[in-house]
Formats: structure tokens, sequence, C-alpha cells
């Protein structure tokens, strides 16, 4: 396993995201985009960090998500959950944040 550095991570996400948002796409598409020009780049772990900080943003908008990201969640939450983070490097604070983000991510589902 290799180590990341997990907020950077989310930081990615988030910007590849809402780079889509801000050229005007709606949320939907947005999330589309960012996972299918950023997507060559992640091994399984990036990806699911990915899935799940997006996923939180929805859940903090109040916005519905779309069938096919809803879709995605549900094989990528068992997926997230069943990780062992201290091998990828995460803190105890990580861990705790990331286990948080899990759990609102689930609210969608």
């Amino acid at each position: 396993m290799r180590k990341i550095n997990f907020y950077k991570k989310k930081y990615q996400a988030l910007q590849s995201f809402y780079a889509w948002v801000d050229y005007g796409s709606e949320y939907d598409l947005a999330v589309e985009q960012a996972l299918y020009y950023r997507g060559c780049e992640w091994e399984e772990i990036d990806e699911i960090i990915v899935h799940i900080t997006i996923a939180t943003r929805y859940a903090r908008s109040g916005k519905n998500i779309a069938e096919d990201f809803k879709e995605r969640l549900e094989s990528t939450i068992p997926k997230a959950k069943m990780l062992n983070l201290k091998e990828y490097g995460l803190t105890d604070d990580e861990i705790k944040v990331f286990k948080e983000d899990i759990k609102e991510a689930e609210s969608l589902i």
C-alpha cells in the first residue's frame, strides 16, 4: 500500500468538481466531468475518497443526487468501510474525518 495525503486528495476532488460547476455545469454533470477527466489518474483509494468527498457536497447543499452517482456510492461506501486506512498512512484525525464523510455520504442512499 502507498501512503497518501488525505486532505490533498479531498482538495483535488473538490477543485476538479467545483471547476466544472464554475464553468456552468449543474452538479450532476460536474460530478461526471470531474470523474471522467481525473479518473484515469486514480487508484482505488483515490476513487473512493473522491466519490465520498463529492457526495458530502451533495449532502450539504441539499441537491438531489443523480441515479448514476447514487449507484456508484452504493458500491463505493462498503469498500470505504472495509479499508484499513492506517495502511495508507492516515492519521487518527484523518480517519475520523473520513468516517464522518462516509456517514454523510450514506445519507444520500
